[in-house]
């Protein structure tokens, strides 16, 4: 994890913030697996092909709706006021 100096939209102030990816890398993985899971057990309706077939677009939007929540973890909070906010894409990796 790198630290990088980041200053708050809201009141301004610059602190230290850990960047890291963790809650995004878990959310993608998480979220495919569920959604293949999900997607399965609908595809069990129309018997075993159906359960593979749904399998695949379930994992890959799990994997997308995943990958966008666990962002949200990622996110530096003020250490004043408590906002939560993007990081500027430049410094995103």
């Amino acid at each position: 994890m790198e630290k990088i100096f980041v200053h708050c939209p809201a009141c301004g102030k610059g602190f230290k913030h850990e960047h890291d990816t963790n809650g995004k890398t878990i959310g993608l993985f998480g979220g495919a697996a569920a959604g293949a899971t999900i997607g399965a057990k609908f595809g069990l309706i129309l018997g075993p092909i159906g359960a593979i077939a749904g399998t695949i677009p379930g994992a890959v939007l799990g994997g997308i709706f995943g990958k966008d929540y666990g962002k949200k973890f990622d996110m530096p909070r003020c250490p004043d006021c408590g906002t939560k906010f993007q990081l500027p894409e430049s410094l995103e990796g």
